[in-house]
């Protein structure tokens, strides 16, 4: 395929990471901080994907049975947005009530601020405002092209990261994916006010409960929660929306489903004058593909807290797997803490492209815990990383040593599981 007529730009790097969010930003300061060109590419006009454009600015865990897991650049985001005013660390117990308890809420402001601000203190050249449209790998590079403002740039590099979430680049590389049958529902994060929220206003909602003005599923319960936590918080089908057509039809459905909510709620007295403050930039989608990597992580696997050869860091969340109406759960036993395989992140066939987030290889259930968003910070790291010791030991990325990685990765200040009793 030729596209040299229509070529604005070329660019090279050492690495380049497709897709600054939760993983990818991650990707590519570790990259560039162990001395690796790096070029980061962003759809959107910030950094932090979920965290931000998303709405969904609770990151966690770090901690696992009052242990602090998950360490290097990611955590000292978190720090950095501490010391700006723009979190609170909360208080962490080795078995507190609720395992949400010890998310971290932060300002998307301040947060996004800051990923800018490491980047570019580690040399990361960013590029917002584009996407990728062509990838190919071959035997000692991949070339890529993004579509930006200014039109179509080619960009090649010894080693890319794939950081989309929905596994795009190695998909047009020509990898094997794997989709779940149904994909776990997606949720558009907003907050709601105007009212002053009285025992006869919950009343008023039970008895005017009319399912046929509503979204499927939801329960007068579901609308007292709603108005309770100030937050419309609805599950939306999610299907495909790793395409731009059912990316948009998601993002419609959420915005028209919302506003039948809203719309209900204003017919009742005392909720006239509800109204949505703020709505997220884009739905929260919890799993599109996932790729087909040379292991793949399964349920039992995870919340076993399975030790791999090549575990590169820790992952605690339960296995948290969306569903039509509710939450699949499972949870760790007593000081059990999962690992994530370094071989998880490696396409099956692939030299020269690593994966990290939600897309990672691994099956429905392990992938309910594994797409949160510490762990995915952290796959990050690893691969960014991997990619550094790939250009290193001039190794393809199944080919690096599991010492080499280990030795980058303390390098950055983050946490390899064989350093904790866990």
């Amino acid at each position: 395929m030729n596209f040299n007529c229509v070529i604005s730009q070329e660019l090279k790097a050492d690495v380049v990471v497709i897709g600054g969010g939760t993983a990818g930003v991650f990707a590519a300061i570790s990259a560039a901080r162990s001395g690796s060109k790096t070029i980061l590419i962003e759809k959107n006009s910030m950094l932090g994907g979920t965290m931000t454009a998303a709405g969904v600015n609770f990151p966690g865990l770090f901690f696992a049975w009052g242990k602090q897991i998950i360490g290097g650049p990611c955590w000292e985001s978190i720090e950095r947005t501490v010391a700006l005013g723009g979190a609170a660390l909360p208080r962490i117990s080795f078995h507190p009530e609720h395992h949400w308890y010890e998310q971290i809420k932060l300002n998307p402001f301040i947060y996004t601020t800051v990923l800018f601000q490491m980047c570019e203190e580690a040399g990361v050249h960013i590029i917002c405002n584009a996407m990728i449209s062509y990838a190919a790998e071959e035997q000692k590079e991949v070339r890529m092209i993004i579509t930006g403002k200014e039109g179509m740039v080619a960009v090649n590099a010894s080693v890319a990261i794939d950081a989309t979430g929905d596994a795009t680049l190695c998909r047009l590389a020509g990898f094997a994916m794997m989709k779940s049958p149904i994909q776990q529902p997606a949720t558009l994060q907003n907050h709601i006010s105007g009212y002053i929220l009285e025992e006869k206003i919950l009343t008023r909602v039970q008895d005017r409960f009319d399912p046929e003005k509503l979204p499927p599923h939801i329960t007068p319960e579901d609308l007292i929660d709603y108005l309770k936590h100030n937050k419309i918080n609805m599950h939306v089908a999610s299907v495909d929306a790793d395409t731009a057509e059912g990316r948009t039809q998601l993002e419609k459905n959420a915005l028209y489903e919302m506003l039948k909510v809203v719309c209900f709620l204003r017919e009742i007295e005392g909720l006239e004058n509800l109204t949505v403050d703020t709505v997220a930039l884009e739905t929260g989608v919890r799993e599109t593909n996932r790729i087909v990597g040379r292991h793949i992580v399964t349920e039992e696997e995870y919340i076993n807290g399975y030790v791999y050869p090549d575990s590169v860091c820790y992952a605690f969340y339960p296995v948290d797997l969306h569903v039509e109406k509710g939450i699949e759960q499972r949870f760790h036993k007593e000081n059990v803490v999962s690992k994530v395989p370094y071989r998880a992140l490696i396409p099956q066939n692939s030299r020269r492209i690593l994966c990290a987030g939600r897309c990672a290889s691994s099956d429905t259930y392990a992938n309910s815990a594994l797409r949160v968003e510490a762990v995915c910070m952290a796959m990050g790291q690893v691969a960014g990383s991997a990619a550094a010791v790939m250009l290193k030991e001039n190794a393809d990325a199944a080919d690096i040593t599991y010492q080499g990685l280990c030795a980058a990765l303390h390098s950055i200040g983050a946490i390899v599981p064989n350093e904790l009793p866990c």
